[in-house]
């Protein structure tokens, strides 16, 4: 997440008037990639997860998937009102780039039913992630509307409010995101169950 372009356009369009209305949004892009696995019992599929599975930042080991996500602002707009700036506009464009395990499917029926459970539940878990994030970007649209700072001295106020919001909602998000991870929804339950199904297959 990059504050500092967010923080910088705020106190740059703090300084030109707009006198036109316009209407916030959060808009995505989603891309998907692959690392390819085979095998033609679970346990072989498995180990080769375990081996070139992605890696996180600051976590061991490797994992069967992750969803990378950024954050832009655009289109900000900010106008003044009585004697205060105010954000009339601040679009958000979210990128979600999934990296997903991709088997080859060579083996029994019992194991393409026993992977499609599990590349259909490690999906579901992605697409969570993607979800938290748009709840995120759509905190910071709705509260870029509440920033505000003093006209009278150049908008006085405005840049630490900015700050303010950013950190609240990113700390949001990484408590929301963590949280997932550790319910029994994410890995921290279900997602076991169909790891074991795979690894049980021949």
């Amino acid at each position: 997440m990059k504050s500092a372009p967010f923080l910088v356009g705020l106190c740059l369009a703090a300084l030109f008037v707009t006198m036109s209305e316009s209407f916030a949004k959060v808009t995505i892009a989603e891309r998907t990639t692959y690392y390819s696995v085979s095998g033609r019992t679970g346990k072989d599929i498995y180990k080769q997860i375990v081996a070139k599975g992605p890696r996180l930042p600051g976590k061991k080991g490797t994992h069967v998937a992750k969803t990378t996500m950024s954050f832009k602002f655009r289109n900000i707009r900010v106008d003044v009102r009585g004697n205060r700036c105010v954000v009339l506009n601040l679009d958000v464009h979210v990128t979600a780039v999934y990296n997903l395990p991709r088997w080859n499917g060579k083996g029994s029926p019992k194991l393409q039913a026993a992977w499609k459970n599990f590349n259909d539940h490690v999906w579901r878990h992605e697409q969570r992630h993607r979800d938290i994030g748009l709840e995120f970007a759509r905190r910071m649209e709705s509260g870029a509307k509440a920033l505000s700072g003093d006209a009278r001295r150049g908008c006085a106020g405005f840049e630490e409010a900015a700050q303010r919001l950013l950190a609240r909602s990113s700390a949001w998000h990484n408590r929301k995101q963590a949280a997932f991870d550790a319910s029994w929804f994410g890995d921290g339950g279900r997602q076991f169950k169909y790891d074991r199904a795979l690894v049980a297959t021949d």
